[in-house]
């Protein structure tokens, strides 16, 4: 096989989900910490969110008036983005909602988990989609 060929569809390793226990809250009949599965998204809906979390404004006074400010809410994102990597448990299930009183996956995900759980959540979503995670960085963002 050529070099150029590995890059070929049909030789692209597909990419396992990754399953990890998020939260010691939710355990089975046996007592034992339920696994959380993540996906990776695709690069679409990667698209789709990012536009959702960027905000321009028109700038009306000084040198730059009638230019705009593009302002990137990266904690919006990474929220959206970990709702959107869940696929365990089904955080679009509407009895599970109801049962927190909630409507909608991303506040569901905010009633279930703790702030720590939240940034472990978070970390898998990223590892899942590629990104390189470091939780130290998570841990001091989540303080401050």
């Amino acid at each position: 096989m050529s070099n150029l060929q590995a890059f070929f569809a049909h030789n692209k390793k597909k990419q396992d989900n990754i399953k990890q226990p998020i939260s010691k809250n939710f355990m089975d009949e046996a007592g034992q910490v339920i696994e959380w599965e993540f996906a990776p998204i695709s690069p679409e809906r990667d698209t789709e969110l990012k536009a959702q979390c960027t905000k321009r404004t028109l700038i009306t006074q000084g040198k730059r008036k009638g230019q705009y400010n593009t302002d990137f809410d990266h904690f919006t994102y990474q929220r959206l983005l970990t709702v959107e990597s869940i696929v365990f448990p089904n955080l679009h299930d509407r009895d599970l909602q109801d049962s927190y009183g909630v409507y909608g996956a991303d506040e569901l995900l905010s009633k279930m988990l703790t702030i720590g759980e939240m940034a472990d959540a978070a970390a898998a979503a990223q590892t899942a989609n590629g990104y390189e995670v470091n939780v130290e960085d998570l841990v001091e963002e989540v303080k401050n």
